[in-house]
């Protein structure tokens, strides 16, 4: 209970400093809204649980709480911090934030475990004077599961962007390993924003994939997506690709 009081005060003492970008703006009759200016990943969720669907969804507040909370590579109750600054010179903005998170608990077998993390962002945008966007405060939580060949992971987060908006989702992803040099992968994701009034936006993306390990530190992935917009009365968007990667660990 502690640790989890101390992340909700480090979570306000944020919100002080106001770490993303503006949420994007209610869909209109006549036209389909602009995603923000996207915060990059946090450099500490770029590694091996960083996974495909992962890495293509918007990073906000609450997406990037929710990959803090899939971290589970420290010892249970120790905080880890983490952080990012991005500028845009096209649009003469300053992209910053950061958050914390811990391991809640592990199973003895090291097989099950389970993590929490809060992360706040804000955005500045220049000009003959600065504007400063609302604070993006968002709360995640992550259960994984690592069993012999099979690799499971689940989370979910809620954000506020200001302005009475707000947005919650949760994802699952998972691995499964047919031997040491090749795996398969797949993933969904699903979010709802609520703005004021009676829009909403549903978003649902989806992925299914191959790896290829060339060795202990390079590897090859092949994969497709699909991702579908529902805005209610104002119609439905979508849109599909295919993807080929490559990663190699320095």
């Amino acid at each position: 209970m502690a640790l989890i009081v101390s992340l909700v005060a480090a979570c306000l003492a944020l919100g002080a400093a106001a770490p993303h970008a503006q949420p994007p703006a209610p869909p209109q009759a006549w036209s389909l809204p602009s995603p923000p200016e996207d915060a990059v990943a946090p450099a500490s969720t770029q590694d091996d649980y960083d996974e495909p669907l992962v890495r293509e969804r918007r990073q906000t507040a609450g997406r990037n709480a929710e990959n803090l909370g899939l971290r589970h590579d420290t010892p249970v109750g120790e905080l880890f911090r983490d952080g990012h600054v991005n500028v845009n010179e096209g649009t003469n903005s300053l992209h910053y934030g950061g958050g914390v998170g811990a391991v809640l608990g592990r199973s003895a077998d090291g097989r099950h475990s389970l993590g929490a993390a809060v992360y706040g962002q804000q955005s500045v945008v220049g000009g003959d004077t600065l504007s400063f966007s609302h604070p993006n405060l968002g709360i995640g939580a992550g259960y994984r599961y690592n069993g012999d060949k099979t690799s499971v992971a689940l989370g979910a987060h809620k954000q506020t962007f200001g302005g009475g908006v707000t947005e919650h989702g949760g994802s699952l992803n998972l691995e499964h390993r047919l031997n040491n040099r090749h795996s398969l992968f797949g993933g969904v994701s699903r979010s709802k924003i609520n703005y004021p009034g009676p829009f909403s936006q549903t978003d649902t993306n989806m992925n299914l994939g191959y790896r290829l390990n060339l060795n202990d530190r390079t590897s090859l992935s092949l994969g497709g997506h699909r991702s579908n917009s529902d805005f209610g009365p104002f119609g439905r968007r979508s849109n599909h690709g295919f993807n080929i990667g490559i990663r190699h660990r320095f």
